[in-house]
């Protein structure tokens, strides 16, 4: 079998192994091997340091890509690196970039599990839903909604029995 047949092959299965109980509402973002096309150029400039450190182990990532606009008619990118030494128990990490300034500037760092564009908005830009999160526009780039669990960081003292 071709090696590119079997690389999109095994992309399938992490697509299927991270995919959630329940699906997020939205439009989903669709990713997909484009190689040799514009988006395929971007794209790798911007992940360059992540593909440089995989291939420094030996590893060659499948790239996947999405596109939609969030913001106005500011194009989005979505970035995601697929291998087994770079997705993990809850799937593959993808980015988010947005063209703002006349270059393409990451948003959204590090969301795992599927993606959707979400019909509300916040600040005139798409909310993203990712799994059990919604993430809005802040003004500068995305934020999760859900907030953080509280965790207490005082030193503990033994029981004394």
């Amino acid at each position: 079998m071709h090696l590119s047949r079997i690389l999109l092959l095994t992309a399938g299965l992490f697509v299927a192994a991270a995919a959630p109980t329940r699906p997020p509402s939205g439009t989903p973002v669709l990713l997909r091997a484009q190689p040799g096309t514009p988006q395929d150029q971007a794209a790798r400039q911007l992940v360059a340091d992540d593909l440089a450190a995989a291939a420094s182990r030996g590893d060659r990532p499948l790239l996947l890509i999405g596109t939609a606009v969030l913001g106005g008619d500011r194009p989005a990118m979505f970035v995601q690196l697929q291998s087994p030494r770079e997705c993990g128990s809850a799937g593959c990490t993808t980015s988010v970039y947005a063209f703002v300034g006349g270059g393409w500037r990451r948003v959204l760092d590090g969301t795992s599990g599927r993606l959707a564009i979400a019909a509300t908005k916040t600040r005139g830009w798409s909310d993203l839903l990712a799994n059990d999160e919604r993430d809005v526009w802040t003004g500068a780039a995305y934020r999760s909604t859900r907030p953080a669990p509280a965790v207490d960081l005082r030193p503990r003292r033994p029981r004394q029995h």
